[in-house]
């Protein structure tokens, strides 16, 4: 299943910096940005675009789908805090129905940049 929210993200960019044995610093370095914007990054206080995870995958030696991922079970969509309390069936069905989507194109990317 996949991330949910950047603080998700963050915490797997982590995970293969201490597994590569970088630092954020030199991920910061070598993606052209400052520290503290890594920082921001790794604490899901600053929202990453597709663009940009694609560079971290690619200068961590991974792919976008390994930081997407997560190992445990998914967040219900009737959860999402962003969106409120979903408890119409129908708009349930909708989110399911994006989730989907997403998934597929994260499958999609994968075998592109395989």
């Amino acid at each position: 299943m996949y991330a949910m929210d950047f603080t998700q993200v963050g915490a797997n960019i982590q995970k293969q910096i201490n597994r590569k044995g970088f630092t954020q610093q030199g991920l910061a370095d070598a993606l052209g940005i400052s520290k503290q914007v890594m920082h921001k990054i790794i604490k899901g206080s600053k929202a990453i675009n597709v663009k940009e995870l694609a560079k971290i995958a690619s200068v961590l030696g991974t792919t976008a789908d390994e930081l997407l991922t997560v190992d445990k079970e998914p967040v219900p969509a009737d959860s999402l805090n962003f969106m409120g309390s979903i408890t119409d069936e129908k708009t349930l069905e909708k989110v399911n129905l994006i989730r989907t989507a997403i998934d597929e194109i994260h499958m999609l990317e994968e075998l592109l940049y395989a």
